[in-house]
C-alpha cells in the first residue's frame, strides 16, 4: 500500500536532513510546494511532524532550520492509543461503549469539527478500563457526513480508529490535545467509581486526516489517581 503523500514528503525530508548540518536552513514552504508538487496542507503536516519530533525548528519570519541536536527516539507525535499504553504497562485494556446517537452538537464542538449550521455528528460515549478498573470516561463526536450510517454494533470489540479507517477510509494522521485539571461531577464520578469532586484531568482532543480535515473531537475525563499524562518536549535551539 502506497504511503500517504505527507508521509512520502516526511521520509524524503528526513533523508535530506541527515545530510545537512545543525542550523542549516531548509527550503521555504513555497519552494517545497514546487519541489514535491503537493498541496500546502501536505507540506504543513510534514513540517509539523518533523518539528514535533525535534528534527527541525522554525523561526518566525526567518525560516525552517535543522535542529542542532538530533534525538533518535520514537516519534513523539505518534497517535496515542489507550489500549496500547495499558498493554505496555502489563494490564488488560477494555472499552465499554455506552451509547451512540446522532446529535446537533453545541457551537464549541461544531467549530472543532468545522460543521455548518444544522450539520450533525455522532456522539459516542465510552468507558475505558485497565484490569477492569475505570480510568477514562469520554464523549467522542464524529461528523455524520464523514461516517454515514455508523452503528454501535460495528464498534463492539473493534478499535474505533480501525472502523474509521477500514470502513470509511478516514485515517487520523495528527491529533491536538488540551489538558485541564478539573473535579469530577456527579455523572463522571458514577462512571469512574470515584467521589464527586475528586481530582481528574479533562482532555480535549481533535484528530485530523491527511487533508487537514477534522474527523474526531473527544472530551475525556481521566481519574487523577490512575492516569498519568506524559509529555516529551525538546529545546530546538540547543
Amino acid at each position: 500500500m502506497e504511503k500517504p503523500l505527507y508521509r512520502q514528503v516526511i521520509s524524503d525530508l528526513e533523508k535530506r536532513i541527515n545530510h545537512l548540518k545543525p542550523n542549516d536552513r531548509l527550503p521555504s514552504e513555497r519552494q517545497l510546494l514546487i519541489q514535491y508538487n503537493v498541496s500546502r496542507n501536505t507540506i504543513r503536516l510534514a513540517l509539523q511532524d518533523l518539528e514535533e519530533r525535534g528534527l527541525i525548528y522554525r523561526l518566525h519570519g526567518k525560516g525552517t532550520f535543522v535542529s542542532s541536536r538530533y534525538l533518535d527516539q520514537p516519534n513523539i507525535g505518534e497517535m496515542y492509543s489507550f489500549s496500547e499504553e495499558v498493554r505496555r504497562s502489563g494490564q488488560k485494556p477494555t472499552t465499554l461503549n455506552q451509547s451512540l446517537k446522532l446529535v446537533e452538537p453545541n457551537q464549541k464542538i461544531a467549530e472543532q469539527l468545522n460543521l455548518q449550521n444544522a450539520e450533525k455528528a455522532y456522539e459516542l460515549v465510552r468507558l475505558r478500563l485497565a484490569n477492569d478498573q475505570p480510568y477514562i470516561y469520554s464523549k467522542t463526536y464524529l461528523p455524520e457526513k464523514l461516517f454515514p450510517s455508523l452503528t454501535l454494533d460495528e464498534l463492539q470489540g473493534v478499535p474505533l480508529y480501525d472502523v474509521l479507517k477500514d470502513k470509511y477510509k478516514q485515517l487520523g494522521v495528527m491529533a491536538f490535545e488540551d489538558v485541564q485539571a478539573v473535579n469530577l461531577d456527579k455523572q463522571e464520578s458514577e462512571y469512574l467509581q470515584e467521589e464527586v469532586g475528586s481530582a481528574s484531568l479533562k482532555i480535549y482532543r481533535k484528530t485530523i486526516n491527511e487533508k487537514n480535515v477534522p474527523i474526531e473531537f473527544t472530551i475525556s475525563v481521566a481519574r487523577g489517581d490512575k492516569f498519568i499524562y506524559r509529555s516529551k518536549q525538546y529545546n530546538h535551539l540547543l
